[in-house]
This record gives C-alpha cells, sequence and structure tokens, in this order.
C-alpha cells in the first residue's frame, strides 16, 4: 500500500518525463496499480528489502522503465520483430517484464519464476492488471528450455544470475538470430571479462535512472555468426 499515492503519482510521471517515456493514462494507472499491489505483498510475503517508497519508485520502477527505449529501438532497427516474444529469467517481483509488459503492449513476455510465492504475486498481479501480453511459467529456466527449445526471440534479466551464467540459460531458449538483453551495474566490467567467445555485445546502452546515483547499463548481447 502506498501511503501518499498522490505524492508517488507526481514523483512517477516526474520520473517518466525524465526517462523520455510517453505512457497513456491507463498505462500509468496500472503501473499506479501495479506498485501498491506489490507493496501489499511485499509487507506478507517479503518480495523485496527495499521498503522505502522513494527508493521502490526509483530502484525498481523507474529502473525497469528506462529499457522500453532500448527495446522499442531494437525492434525499429530490425534487431527484434514487429511483436516479439521475451523471456524474463527469474521474474521475481516483476521487474522489469511487468512494467514492460504496461509499456510495450505489442511485445510478449513469458515470466519463469521457480520460487512459487513470487510466480503467485506475478499471476495475481498479471490477472489484477489484465495484462492479456503476460505469460507467468512456474518452473525453472533449463526445465522450460528443455520443453520449449528455441522458442523466444529474447531473454532478459535484471538481478537473475552473474552474466555469463545468464547467457548459458539464454542460449538453448532463442530462436536464430535471438538477443540477450543484460541490465547491468557497475560490476559488469568484471563480468564482461568471462563472456563465452561465442558471444558477442552489440550494444552497450547506459541508462540514467531518476533519483538514482548508481551505475546502470543494458547489454544487448548475440551470438557470434
Amino acid at each position: 500500500m502506498i501511503n501518499n499515492s498522490a505524492l508517488f503519482e507526481v514523483e512517477l510521471r516526474q520520473g517518466l518525463i525524465q526517462l523520455g517515456l510517453i505512457l497513456d493514462e491507463a498505462q500509468i494507472l496500472q503501473t499506479l496499480n501495479f506498485a501498491h499491489e506489490f507493496l501489499r505483498w511485499n509487507q506478507v510475503h517479503n518480495l523485496s528489502a527495499i521498503e522505502s517508497e522513494e527508493l521502490f519508485l526509483s530502484t525498481h520502477l523507474l529502473d525497469s522503465l528506462s529499457v522500453v527505449r532500448p527495446l522499442k529501438d531494437a525492434v525499429i532497427s530490425g534487431l527484434l520483430p514487429k511483436e516479439p516474444l521475451i523471456a524474463d529469467l527469474g521474474a521475481g517481483g516483476g521487474f522489469p517484464s511487468i512494467l514492460l509488459a504496461i509499456a510495450l503492449p505489442t511485445v510478449q513476455f513469458v515470466l519463469l519464476e521457480s520460487i512459487r510465492k513470487k510466480a503467485a504475486f506475478l499471476m495475481q498481479v498479471t490477472g489484477r492488471l489484465n495484462l492479456s501480453n503476460v505469460t507467468v511459467e512456474v518452473q525453472r529456466v533449463e526445465d522450460y528450455s528443455a520443453k520449449k527449445p528455441h522458442s523466444v526471440d529474447a531473454t532478459i534479466s535484471r538481478a537473475f544470475t552473474e552474466l555469463t551464467k545468464f547467457v548459458a540459460y539464454s542460449g538453448p531458449l532463442l530462436r536464430p538470430n535471438g538477443l540477450v538483453f543484460a541490465m547491468k551495474s557497475q560490476k559488469v566490467i568484471e563480468e564482461l571479462k568471462s563472456l563465452s567467445n561465442g558471444w558477442e555485445v552489440i550494444d552497450n546502452t547506459e541508462l540514467k535512472i531518476p533519483n538514482l546515483e548508481a551505475y546502470r547499463c543494458l547489454l544487448t548481447i548475440a551470438a557470434v555468426r
């Protein structure tokens, strides 16, 4: 539950302006409803250690929304198809995928989460927000990829695992020419040193998150052709 809904909404709208994003009123309402629902569940189920509404807004909501424009650019440039299917590996509390599904209604998302309390939240909030472009799968990534190999156009993750493992998990899921989108922090320099020779970083976009001083970037990674 948000303590000061009016202030939270004002700060959300300001953050969207700073990110250069335009959401319609229905999308803003969905985002606010998601925030209410997450914070309500978090009091009972401990989905995140962050309890401050200000930190939640910057570290979770705006951080997730910061990759909307790079994903749109990937579609415009032809790196992704017009209506891609993207898998969020270890979707957790829905960051970034639920926010991306709100902002990008033509993109389909499959959320892979093996921890049942988190998956239960994802199912609940997906239904509550009427997100027809989201499917939640309660299973481990490797089990899903064994059942549906090469079934997605891209994978994305914010805090699932370190880069080498994320790419390794992504490989069996990706269609030919599929992409890996890795949201990373300052440690990315060290992680890139261990990236397999079979993969290459084709883009590294620095993300400027409103009211967040920490370094953030989005790596776009593809298999070496």
